[in-house]
């Protein structure tokens, strides 16, 4: 895994200033603390940071081809590379053993088509001095970040935002309707970023700039679901077979390294079948990480290591107080460059950390629940579904008045009977539309106008429509969620401390081969994820089998009342909070102040919004003048 970054100036007469390419390289060390490399000629400037995996003493970039003609920095892995090498090494001289080569050459014969042939995880550039352009493109998930700034003069690109902020004539206004989204989902999803001038770009997008400073944006791939015409008719247990083939298939790709390499164990049924996998494919023990949490009755220590000892794995387990998860909090919001809410972030880094002291590779059962049909609120909205077709639609509403009378678990079922299944999903996780109206300054509604951050989720639902509930829900987070938030805190905290996490669940033929079977082998009256669970049975002991779906859950209700409460005082008692420009301080301190100890959905309020002032703190807003 590594760190790519880069200039090109349009004006013939306007060389890259070497400084300016060094320290937006040096600036993401973290990502690729191995080696540096530059190349530069004329307006051209291509910087790259290496965290060596494979080829470890070749494969040094920016690597050109034959003649010179054409240059690339890439980070990510290509877990083809050795089959596409096969084929190109017919007709080109290869200087080295690792990915990046095969990359270049296959560029070289195919053009940007060639990363249609790619499976991995990647963001890259190439430099193509023939035809006077840059391609750049990111993996087809979105794994791998690349942020880009262009105008009439120049492209400026990165691996991560800071990056861009080294080029200091660089305009850093606010992107307004970027702050709405944020505090509607707790991220800002591609291809906006906090800034107007930046730009993020989207998963399975490439981007061709030329000499003019033209620019097209176009996707390769989306993730498509196929309608029910076109699901397979196979027998379940057949196809269980073949997902347990694409799964290990997934995994052994990514078992290719000459570094040291474990995986994430939180003895949930996604990691538990990677490492399961993993433990089948190697002659030595498979180290795995977890950490849990003191005090915590939801502690899910038991289960991974009852699946360690399951497997016989190498396990490193750590006991995490709240207290040492609250202190690191700020200074990992500061370091996703943008507004990031997703308190998981704290427990992804600790395991991060723990995983790296042993590993330079880790992989991860990140993915699972988008691709196989996991989260909770699929189970509610399929649930849902199952209740509003055994209710004729003339009694949904008179029924529906009765929800308030039964206990939640029940009565919002209940309550939901004349609503859409969708609701469990579409609602925003933090704040809604009214409650955003009523943070904003006067100022911020008027130049926010008619912009709306929930039209998103609205949008991408119709765009779907026609295919059944289930995929459109995926279909959502997949574009969303999943890019947006759980892949980005994933890379963000993992190359904080230069370890490469892979996610083989994530792979795209698994996903296409899930996309093609019918929603009922993913949800049903046995479970979600079903057919996963059929697929790897024989590798799983019961009790990881039927365990109920949890997350990384942080008690942040707890944290405000212990470890955070220093912060929280500070915020509440401020006279002048950073965030002012936008929000009401008034309701900001309204809501940081609650009457009783915050539920759940206010103290992740709570905690966007200090996360929104914190990164405002940091000093990162710059205005044009």
């Amino acid at each position: 895994m590594c760190g790519i970054c880069g200039i090109w100036n349009f004006a013939a007469d306007h060389p890259v200033d070497p400084d300016l390419l060094a320290r937006m390289t040096r600036r993401i060390r973290h990502r690729g603390p191995d080696e540096e490399g530059f190349h530069r000629e004329g307006g051209i400037g291509l910087g790259f940071r290496r965290l060596s995996i494979v080829d470890l003493a070749g494969s040094h970039q920016p690597m050109a081809n034959e003649d010179g003609s054409v240059w690339i920095v890439f980070n990510g892995e290509i877990y083809n590379f050795q089959e596409l090498r096969q084929d190109l090494a017919r007709r080109h001289t290869f200087r080295t053993v690792g990915d990046t080569e095969t990359l270049l050459h296959g560029y070289e014969e195919m053009g940007p088509g060639v990363v249609s042939r790619l499976r991995g995880m990647f963001a890259y550039c190439v430099w193509d001095r023939n035809r006077r352009v840059m391609e750049l493109a990111v993996d087809r998930f979105g794994k791998k970040p690349l942020y880009y700034a262009l105008d009439r003069h120049r492209l400026l690109f990165g691996s991560e935002l800071k990056v861009l902020l080294e080029a200091v004539d660089l305009p850093l206004e606010p992107d307004l309707e970027a702050i709405d989204e944020y505090l509607a989902n707790g991220f800002i999803s591609a291809p906006r970023s906090i800034y107007r001038s930046i730009r993020k770009l989207p998963p399975g997008h490439r981007l061709q700039v030329d000499a003019s400073g033209n620019a097209r944006v176009e996707p390769y791939w989306e993730p498509r679901f196929e309608p029910s015409s076109a699901w397979r008719n196979d027998p379940p247990e057949a196809l269980a077979r073949e997902l347990r083939s694409e799964l290990e298939t997934a995994v052994r790709l990514r078992l290719i390294s000459e570094v040291p390499l474990g995986a994430f164990l939180s003895g949930g049924l996604d990691s538990s079948a990677v490492v399961a996998l993993m433990s089948r494919m190697t002659s030595q023990r498979v180290r795995t990480f977890s950490i849990g949490f003191a005090d915590d009755p939801h502690d899910e220590s038991p289960y991974s290591a009852l699946m360690a000892r399951h497997v016989n794995s190498d396990h490193t387990h750590e006991m995490v107080t709240a207290r040492q998860l609250a202190e690191a909090a700020p200074d990992l919001v500061t370091h996703f460059d943008e507004p990031f809410a997703d308190d998981s972030m704290v427990p992804t880094w600790f395991v991060s950390r723990l995983a790296r002291g042993s590993v330079t590779v880790a992989l991860s059962g990140d993915g699972g629940d988008e691709v196989f049909g996991g989260y909770t609120w699929y189970r509610q909205a399929w649930r849902q579904e199952r209740l509003q077709g055994m209710v004729p639609s003339i009694l949904r509403q008179p029924l529906s008045r009765l929800g308030p009378l039964l206990p939640r678990k029940y009565g919002a079922y209940l309550s939901g009977l004349s609503g859409s299944p969708e609701a469990w999903r579409v609602a925003p996780p933090y704040f809604d539309a009214a409650a955003r109206f009523a943070l904003y300054r006067p100022e911020m509604r008027l130049a926010l106008g008619s912009s709306d951050a929930d039209a998103v989720r609205r949008d991408r639902l119709a765009a779907s429509d026609g295919i059944p509930l289930l995929s459109r829900l995926q279909s959502l987070d997949i574009a969303g969620y999943l890019p947006g938030d759980i892949l980005v805190k994933v890379d963000r905290v993992s190359m904080k401390e230069s370890l490469e996490v892979r996610s083989p669940l994530l792979d795209h033929r698994v996903f296409e081969f899930m996309a093609s079977v019918s929603p009922a082998l993913k949800i049903n009256r046995r479970g979600s994820k079903w057919l996963l669970q059929e697929a790897v049975r024989d590798l799983l002991p019961p009790a990881i089998l039927q365990r109920r779906k949890r997350g990384f859950d942080v008690p942040l209700a707890t944290w405000f009342h212990g470890p955070l409460r220093p912060l929280l005082s500070e915020l509440q008692n401020t006279k002048s909070l950073a965030v002012h420009a936008w929000l009401d301080p008034s309701a900001v301190r309204s809501i940081l102040s609650p009457p009783t100890q915050p539920d759940a959905k206010a103290a992740s309020r709570m905690w966007a919004l200090i996360c929104l002032e914190l990164w405002c703190r940091h000093g990162r807003v710059r205005r044009t003048a």
